[in-house]
């Protein structure tokens, strides 16, 4: 595995980054506040969309990406995973992510549905890749052909902008890593495709990665 790659959790915090979180926390926090309103609002027939205050987030995430060429890959890595356990806390406040009963994800309409006690959130999704942990061994979205097209725009993504940089292991369509790795890599992908999280489902010995975008709740009968 390339040090590139293994640093993403280890590397030490650049002044820069931390601040750059630390402003990512306040504004995390402004819409956890302004978004709290959706779990006591009456439900209704069609799908509520979840975006107060991520268009804060949006703007700090887009004023990092104009920094991208000026970073090195390891803090870009570093940015990308801090950035994403920002949003996971962030849709775990809000509409509990992580306390799904199920998943089930639909490759050719490209839709995650994760079902709770009381309702049920539906993504536009993208696979990232999957990871098999008898073998600890990651295949990527974009070099698998039972996934369709449309679903795996994000890991091409991630293989185009690294490919340009050069960063060694990238154009490898299975890499020999641990699961830490696999969540560095899908924290990329939402890093550089915009997504506004991500998501893993088990099953069995595999474990599946996606980005997702465009977050709305229906109530679930």
């Amino acid at each position: 595995m390339p040090d590139e790659v293994n640093t993403v959790n280890r590397a030490p915090m650049k002044t820069a980054i931390l601040f750059a979180s630390i402003v990512l926390i306040a504004l995390v926090l402004l819409w956890l506040n302004r978004s709290s309103q959706v779990k006591d609002a009456p439900k209704k027939e069609s799908f509520l969309s979840v975006v107060s205050g991520i268009e804060d987030i949006d703007a700090i995430h887009a004023e990092h990406r104009t920094q991208d060429e000026k970073m090195t890959h390891e803090q870009i890595m570093e940015r990308a995973f801090n950035d994403l356990q920002l949003k996971t806390s962030a849709h775990a406040g809000v509409w509990k992510l992580g306390e799904e009963e199920r998943w089930d994800w639909d490759g050719e309409k490209g839709t995650l549905l994760l079902t709770f006690k009381d309702k049920i959130v539906r993504t536009r999704a993208q696979f990232v890749g999957s990871y098999v942990y008898s073998r600890k061994s990651w295949l990527w979205a974009w070099a698998n052909k039972t996934i369709p097209e449309d679903s795996k725009s994000d890991a091409k993504t991630v293989h185009n902008h690294m490919i340009q940089r050069h960063v060694a292991g990238f154009d490898q369509e299975e890499l020999s890593v641990d699961e830490q790795d696999a969540w560095a890599f899908t924290s990329l992908a939402c890093y550089l495709a915009d997504a506004q999280g991500a998501y893993s489902g088990r099953e069995g010995d595999m474990r599946a990665f996606f980005t997702f975008h465009d977050i709305e709740i229906l109530p679930r009968q």
